[in-house]
């Protein structure tokens, strides 16, 4: 893996600033402990400037509440893993510390759950989180090449009511209209037409309505639920570099070239690697045409060897790659780690733009977080 010069002196500036930052902290809120330091960390590592930039206040009217600061409390919701907006506000105002962390002098400068809905809002509509994560990995592997770089799919459980087959009928042939593209082709949303696709376009055609997914778990039973189904690129160090949120009955390899076009953008890598929801060839041939090396588990078809008693699958692919494709478990933690433990679990909004952006949260806290772990910022 080559260093860039930027990002080791980043990397080396962020060392030496951060025992000065957390004293300077508590200092001024109190003695800091593991949470409130990832808190800060991640608060400090994502340019959350743009964020004061983009919704300051015009001159006109009464002064909104401040949306940097609103931005900061959804991301401390995450860090601790609260369920509900009540929950941070509530704990928020009963801690001066995390009051002060989020940039509030007093309790009266709290904005109420409706503003903090009506902010939130804002945030998915601008695509303000997707922003930050792809700004993030940018930086950190800017000058790097990732080695391994993991592509898969987790399930996200919503309160919403599933949309019909008409409705998803309709929404895909109105994704297609707005694409100028034919929505009476059969094939309009086949594998072979996404890799002559800019990837703004495979992604706007993919299925964004809430609906039922099933899949087969790890002990070989099927599995229902109610939805989307979050898909990740992560980088060696489990650092989510890109993603894209679904209907929960997309195939998981329809929404692996556009994600791949997507991780391309932002970060370098050599190494796909995917297990067997993704054994297509249009998928091996675009990772190849893009310079990266296509590991891919098989998936068994007809006429082709069963897995065996033990559950191993007979993979065309060497003993050495078959090695690295054991790195792939990285994207399994990410995606247990955002359900137990950064709001996976916790999905109360509605709609598609409001559950990715509450997902991409949690992912942000993950991605500081592995990142600070692998000293890359």
């Amino acid at each position: 893996m080559a260093n860039g010069t930027d990002n080791h002196s980043f990397a080396e500036h962020w060392l030496t600033i951060q025992p000065r930052l957390f004293d300077f902290l508590e200092d001024e809120v109190g003695e800091l402990d593991e949470e409130q330091k990832l808190f800060v960390r991640v608060a400090e590592s994502l340019e959350l400037r743009r964020i004061a930039a983009r919704y300051g206040w015009c001159g006109n009217g009464r002064k909104p509440s401040s949306r940097l600061a609103i931005f900061k409390l959804l991301l401390m919701k995450h860090v601790w893993n609260w369920p509900e907006t009540k929950d941070a506000l509530g704990e928020v105002r009963r801690s001066p510390a995390l009051r002060r962390l989020c940039g509030w002098e007093s309790r009266s400068d709290i904005p109420s759950e409706s503003t903090v809905s009506r902010a939130f809002a804002d945030f998915a509509r601008d695509g303000t989180a997707d922003d930050l994560l792809a700004r993030f990995a940018k930086t950190i592997f800017k000058g790097r090449a990732v080695l391994h770089r993991s592509i898969d799919s987790t399930e996200i459980d919503a309160r919403e009511r599933p949309a019909t087959k008409d409705e998803m009928a309709d929404a895909a042939k109105s994704a297609a209209i707005k694409a100028r593209i034919d929505a009476n082709a059969e094939d309009f949303s086949a594998l072979a037409a996404q890799k002559d696709r800019d990837p703004g376009t495979n992604l706007s055609l993919l299925p964004t309505l809430c609906d039922w997914g099933c899949k087969r778990n790890s002990k070989g039973r099927t599995q229902f639920w109610r939805g989307y189904k979050l898909h990740i690129a992560v980088a060696d160090g489990d650092i989510p570099i890109a993603a894209c949120l679904t209907s929960a009955s997309v195939h998981d390899s329809r929404a692996a070239i556009p994600l791949m076009q997507k991780a391309d953008a932002l970060a370098l890598s050599l190494y796909d690697l995917e297990d067997a929801a993704y054994d297509a060839r249009e998928i091996r041939e675009f990772s190849e045409a893009n310079g990266h090396v296509a590991i891919i588990d098989s998936n068994p078809r007809r006429g082709e060897p069963k897995p065996d008693g033990r559950g191993e699958r007979f993979v065309r692919i060497i003993p050495a790659e078959k090695v690295r494709l054991r790195n792939r478990s990285g994207v399994e933690r990410v995606n247990g780690h955002l359900h137990d433990a950064h709001g996976g679990r916790h999905v109360r909004v509605r709609g598609h733009a409001k559950v990715f952006l509450h997902l991409l949260l949690g992912l942000l806290v993950i991605a500081v977080e592995q990142a600070s772990a692998a000293m890359l910022c």
